[in-house]
């Protein structure tokens, strides 16, 4: 006579528990990595354009006027831009004024 309050287990029903937290892991890591590589990017971007700042900053500080182009703080201030990652816009309208500058990624 069999018991009426036991139902039969079948053979795939432990394994759904720990399927089921596996996928969510797995989820849950694509997930965090994709985070971790959007902040990382912003965070190239801010560090890039507070190194064009400084040495715009520190070029007028030691010659008193801003330079007109980018590549004189490449070439004077060891300013260094990955061009495959980020593309600088550099805005000059005089000497005397901060030049406009963007960063963006390419």
């Amino acid at each position: 006579m069999k018991s009426l309050g036991k139902k039969k287990r079948r053979w795939w029903q432990p394994f759904v528990v720990p399927v089921v937290v596996f996928s969510l892991l797995v989820w849950l890591c694509v997930l965090s990595a994709g985070y971790f590589k959007k902040v990382n990017a912003m965070q190239g971007l801010a560090l890039t354009e507070q190194a064009v700042r400084k040495a715009v900053l520190e070029c007028y500080a030691i010659e008193g006027m801003y330079p007109a182009e980018l590549s004189y703080l490449q070439e004077h201030y060891n300013l260094r831009i990955d061009g495959d990652k980020y593309r600088v816009s550099y805005d000059c309208f005089a000497s005397n004024i901060m030049p406009q500058i963007h960063v963006f990624e390419r």
